[in-house]
């Protein structure tokens, strides 16, 4: 009787650890539901390579030739979808992405992040919801569509809950999610070695079994370019025309958008007095692009900010963009105030609770820091659409679910000082964001001539 006992409470001890009670799997259920009722989306543009390697992958005839510069796992993704539309029929395709995306995303707003939260300071039921909200806000419009974009972000804050796990090779299995998130999206290289540098200053020996796991993650495409390209790397074989074209264009361009069903999908919006300003042969590798924003400064410095700013401020219909003047609008302001307050919050924790974290605690911030340091060098270094900067936005939302649950009255009244720095933060930045998509160029392709005719 006495065993049986011990086994019931170790039992019940896991699922609390899991989070597996009534309440978190009601709002588990309700993140569901809430998702599929928006509905299906549609297979385009770069979502067709994406679901056509997942397809081809459960039909056995993956074709290699449409991975020439995407990571092999990018087919991958969404295997689970294919194979549930190869079981029941062509016709439930849309359903089976929505189906996996939502099943996915309600696991990690419900358990995941109120872990990663944790780290910072004890979560209740109120700071749960609240994530659980921001969460479905800021990645229900992903959750149609078979893009990759939410995924390696995803496995890289699961990376981040991993390194406070206790479990044998738990080190391990988070440099295999690390490897995994750049050969899916290989923009966030910059964001994992910051991760590397901070396992190796605070794990040291242990940090070979970090690396150990990224190489792991990264060894399908190595063997994919070995035998179907002949070529044995780690990155995909078109990377070098890729890095070449998105650092010609991060150099003046200050993001573009994807137009849903137009003739002309591409909008770029353009500094034009740092594409006249620009001197010479444009950049081809972050180097030269480095070298072309130190040898054009202060304007870079400006071009810099607006590029972070304007990645914020997402249209409604993110990923994509269908156009909804006064929704779009109120919804750029909300995932901006979501990332400028979050980040402002948790590094309000990092200061006035300095005395109370742990070794492992502070390493677990210092990770956290290093994605936000590396999301936001990701922005700079590239042309950037308003998806790429999901890394910094889910990051936020970590930081919002640290908010104190008291009434906004006692909050205003207590912390007036940071209350007025968040308001003005979020100002500025919107601020600079819509100076940022202040210079459309025409629909399609844009060059550096383009960008400097618009100079007014």
């Amino acid at each position: 009787m006495k065993t049986y006992s011990r086994l019931r409470a170790t039992a019940r001890n896991r699922i609390s650890d899991l989070g597996l009670d009534r309440n978190n799997l009601i709002l588990y259920c309700v993140f569901v539901v809430a998702t599929l009722m928006l509905g299906t989306g549609v297979i385009v543009y770069d979502a067709i390579h994406y679901w056509g390697g997942a397809e081809s992958i459960v039909a056995g005839t993956l074709v290699f030739t449409d991975l020439s510069f995407r990571g092999f796992l990018s087919v991958v993704v969404y295997v689970p979808a294919a194979f549930l539309n190869a079981l029941f029929g062509s016709q439930i395709a849309l359903f089976a992405v929505l189906l996996q995306n939502a099943l996915v995303l309600g696991l990690v707003a419900v358990f995941l992040l109120p872990k990663l939260a944790g780290y910072w300071r004890p979560v209740g039921a109120r700071g749960r919801g609240l994530g659980a909200l921001l969460f479905w806000l800021v990645t229900v419009g992903f959750a149609p569509y078979p893009l990759v974009d939410l995924y390696p972000v995803l496995a890289l804050l699961t990376m981040l809950a991993l390194f406070q796990a206790k479990f044998p090779g738990a080190i391990v299995v988070a440099g295999f999610l690390a490897g995994i998130a750049v050969n899916i999206r290989p923009a966030y290289l910059v964001p994992v070695i910051l991760v590397v540098l901070v396992v190796v200053v605070w794990r040291r020996w242990s940090s070979l079994m970090f690396i150990g796991g990224m190489a792991l993650g990264l060894l399908p495409q190595f063997l994919l370019n070995g035998l179907a390209f002949k070529e044995w790397t780690i990155w995909p074989i078109g990377s070098d025309s890729l890095i070449a074209l998105q650092a010609s264009y991060a150099a003046y361009v200050v993001r573009y958008d994807t137009f849903l069903g137009s003739e002309a999908p591409q909008q770029f919006y353009c500094s034009p007095a740092l594409a006249a300003q620009l001197q010479g042969a444009l950049p081809t590798s972050p180097g030269e692009l480095a070298s072309t924003f130190l040898g054009n400064m202060p304007n870079s410095i400006i071009f810099s900010l607006q590029k972070i700013a304007a990645a914020l401020q997402w249209p409604h219909s993110t990923p994509y963009t269908v156009p909804a003047p006064g929704l779009d609008v109120i919804f750029a302001a909300t995932v901006t105030a979501i990332t400028v307050v979050g980040l402002l919050a948790a590094l309000r924790i990092a200061i006035v609770s300095r005395a109370k974290w742990s070794t492992n605690v502070w390493f677990n911030r210092a990770a956290f820091a290093a994605l936000v340091v590396g999301a936001v060098l990701t922005l700079v270094s590239s042309a950037t659409e308003a998806r790429f900067a999901l890394p910094l936005v889910l990051l936020g939302v970590i930081g919002c679910m640290t908010l104190p649950t008291e009434s906004v009255r006692s909050a205003v009244s207590r912390r007036k000082v940071w209350v007025a720095v968040s308001l003005l933060l979020v100002l500025v930045v919107s601020f600079f964001g819509y100076k940022g998509l202040s210079h459309p160029a025409p629909a399609g392709g844009v060059d550096q001539l383009i960008c400097a005719s618009l100079l007014r």
